[in-house]
């Protein structure tokens, strides 16, 4: 069990620190770019609902509208944290 704040920890963070941080530690300029550009394509393509899931029900929609900014909260952690 975590000692951290209940708002403080998310246990996404661990995942999204490694696909953004770890994953890319290696990589050069070139590949780093593309993948900070895919990264963030990805991002804006979940933020298009309406595209994803023609017709789903709003329960849905919020669903994964939830879970986006969940990952965009996580993101801005881990990257804040990185020092």
């Amino acid at each position: 069990m975590h000692d951290d704040p209940p708002d403080s920890f998310d246990p996404l963070d661990d995942i999204v620190r490694e696909l953004l941080l770890e994953r890319t530690a290696d990589l050069d300029a070139q590949r780093l770019a593309a993948f900070i550009d895919g990264w963030g394509s990805l991002m804006r393509l979940l933020d298009r609902t309406n595209l994803l899931l023609p017709g789903a029900p709003e329960p849905l929609i919020q669903a994964l509208r939830a879970v986006v900014r969940r990952i965009r909260e996580s993101q801005a952690r881990v990257l804040d944290d990185d020092d």
